[in-house]
């Protein structure tokens, strides 16, 4: 059954209210709520119509891209039913299909935000209307052009907010994203990454991101044609489509997903791919000249972190690079706030950082007093925490509000990452988090050496 059946009711009602304003005046009490109840629940059956087709249309477009053919069961007008996606399996390998189907249901690309600036209107265009009637309804002869004015702006309101949640519902994030949106240690081999790849490109970051990209790879990582790379956390092999192309040649991924290898192999991707675990890489000693990972080591547990970079120490060659790749400014939000408060308890028995609406980055004001004793704090920490401890310690050493960076969880994350890397024997070469580092909002980055 669908999820919207249950919510359509009140947003018809509330449709409804807002056609009643609108309606003329004049017009008989009967006839002009009859008439109210049908347009706000044809309205509501609209919208529900019309998130169910989109929420449909993006499996479709990622079945056809993985080659299945496809029919349609059930009615999307009823909003008590659930459309039915059938999927006609390929010729192919059977066990292939069957994680190529699995793979339809649990990702696909999310809905385009097109419709941002009504969602934005809304609300002001409600509080203005409001406004106005408020002010000039004690004039009567104002009546007849006010109320349809205000019932005009709350439709758009109850349509906006109406149109997000039922986004929301349909959506219905699957367990591997929610996972991987909620946990403070997921794993990121439950990153939806078709998800994460459809973002990007919804948000217009892909230029500004391959122009970065190929800064930190051929300028700080001093990679060229013939280097040999293993990209970690691979997924389905984004980051190999916006490399440099000389840099493609001698490329290996790995990536312990069998749906993101398959779909990495299903798309032409030019690289040797591998089914392997981070923790575990089937890789002789001294074998690449980088490790590369996109989104992925600060997603690990830091017992997982700490088995990876003894890994990565191991397949590198002496002078190879470490390089940590990263541009979703919101993530490890919730993962990064938990580790810094935990550090904060035990240093001043408060929680120091908090998330604000935007997913940034919130640090309360402390006194001189409370930062010193935070600095020593974190001197005395040890084992896998100490690297957020000294991190929170620098950025209240620093001001926390000093600097904008300080408010995206991904580059406090890779505050921390750098002191990681160092504690494990690494070297630093370069980072996204000193001056002239480059565009902050497009991509924190840390190069690391292994010593020679």
């Amino acid at each position: 059954m669908s999820r919207l059946w249950l919510p359509a009711l009140p947003a018809a009602l509330l449709f409804s209210a807002a056609f009643y304003y609108m309606l003329p005046l004049a017009a008989p009490e009967e006839a002009r709520t009859g008439a109210a109840l049908a347009l706000g629940t044809a309205a509501a059956l609209l919208l529900v119509y019309r998130q169910k087709r989109e929420h449909l249309a993006r499996h479709i477009a990622e079945a056809e891209l993985l080659g299945f053919s496809w029919t349609v069961k059930g009615c999307l007008w009823n909003p008590a039913g659930a459309p039915e996606l059938r999927l006609h399996l390929p010729q192919g390998d059977p066990e292939e299909d069957r994680l190529l189907a699995d793979l339809v249901k649990i990702c696909g690309h999310p809905y385009g935000d097109a419709r941002r600036l009504l969602r934005r209107a809304g609300g002001p265009a409600l509080a203005a209307a409001a406004a106005i009637t408020l002010g000039l309804g004690k004039a009567p002869w104002l009546m007849p052009f006010l109320a349809p004015l205000f019932g005009l702006a709350a439709l758009v309101f109850l349509l906006s907010r109406g149109e997000a949640l039922f986004d929301r519902l349909e959506r219905g994030l699957s367990a591997r994203e929610a996972l991987a949106t909620l946990s403070t240690e997921a794993d990121y081999r439950q990153w939806n990454f078709l998800s994460l790849e459809a973002k990007r490109d919804l948000a217009g970051r892909l230029p500004a991101m391959k122009e970065a990209i190929d800064r930190v790879l051929r300028g700080e990582a001093g990679l060229a044609a013939g280097s040999a790379v293993l990209e970690v956390g691979a997924a389905g092999g984004f980051l190999w489509k916006h490399i440099p192309g000389e840099l493609r040649e001698n490329w290996t991924q790995a990536e312990k997903d069998p749906h993101a290898a398959l779909y990495a192999r299903r798309h032409c991707n030019g690289a040797r791919f591998h089914l392997a675990d981070v923790k575990s890489l089937p890789f002789p000693a001294a074998s690449f000249d980088a490790v590369v990972g996109l989104e992925c080591f600060d997603s690990l547990s830091l017992e997982d972190l700490g088995r990876f970079l003894a890994e990565a120490a191991r397949v590198l060659k002496p002078g190879g690079r470490l390089v940590h790749l990263k541009d979703f400014p919101d993530w490890p939000g919730s993962a990064i706030a938990a580790r810094l408060n935990a550090f904060g308890l035990r240093a001043l028995r408060r929680e120091p950082v908090s998330l604000d609406g935007k997913l940034e980055l919130r640090f309360v004001p402390l006194g001189a007093a409370d930062i010193e004793e935070l600095a020593r704090a974190a001197g005395r920490e040890a084992g896998p925490t100490a690297p957020y401890a000294r991190a929170l310690a620098t950025v209240y050493s620093a001001g926390a509000d000093s600097d904008r960076r300080f408010r995206l969880p991904m580059f406090v994350s890779a505050l921390a990452l750098r002191e990681t890397f160092l504690a494990a024997g690494f070297e630093l070469v370069s980072d996204s988090l000193g001056p002239g580092a480059g565009r902050p909002e497009v991509m924190a980055h840390i190069v690391a050496r292994r010593p020679a």
